[in-house]
């Protein structure tokens, strides 16, 4: 894995999670396409400020960007008041207050439920809707983990699909709260580091 640049993140984890329930549910827009691109101008600032507050890193298939993995320092977790403000403006100017409340609602029950002790928070993942399946997200994951193990750091992660559970299970996260986030089912996880060998 390696940086990445903002406009080909945000074009990957938009197509990437285009999908995810809670997307679905807080934008409201049937049209994958369309929703996609709401979600670039949703994941621009996200992924800007992240770029601040810890790590973007890739995954590449023929020198074209296929997979990314953001990851939050300790400390960092939850966007800045600034970021927020970034985030909601288009929705307000666009006039969709219903898709302002939801994403506010959405945000706030996943930041009540950050864990206090230091940690590093994952997310998002996501991967090219058609190089999905192929060991990319395991392979972000891995080079994830192996880091957190390195740094003996706790880590944290949200995920709103079933089959993202057992994914994250093999890498050792494990669900320590499970909740309904505008009624769509949520698993909030943690995964302890493996102590060094020797």
């Amino acid at each position: 894995m390696q940086l990445v640049e903002l406009d080909d993140a945000v074009r990957v984890v938009s197509d990437g999670m285009r999908n995810n329930p809670t997307n679905i549910r807080a934008f409201s827009i049937e049209d994958a396409d369309q929703r996609a691109r709401s979600l670039a101008r949703f994941f621009t600032p996200l992924l800007r400020g992240l770029y601040k507050r810890g790590v973007v890193m890739g995954a590449f298939c023929d020198k074209a960007l296929v997979g990314v993995c953001g990851m939050a320092q300790p400390g960092s977790c939850q966007p800045t008041w600034f970021e927020k403000i970034e985030v909601l403006s288009p929705m307000v100017v666009s006039r969709s207050m219903g898709t302002v409340i939801r994403v506010m609602r959405w945000a706030g029950e996943w930041a009540r439920r950050d864990p206090r002790n230091p940690h590093w928070h994952l997310g998002p993942v996501a991967v090219e809707p058609h190089f999905q399946g192929k060991g990319i997200g395991g392979a972000m994951l891995s080079a994830f983990c192996e880091r957190m193990d390195q740094e003996y750091t706790l880590s944290y992660l949200e995920t709103d699909k079933l089959e993202n559970v057992g994914f994250y299970e093999r890498f050792g996260f494990r669900i320590i709260e499970e909740g309904a986030v505008l009624g769509v089912r949520s698993w909030f996880m943690s995964r302890t580091p493996e102590a060094p060998r020797g």
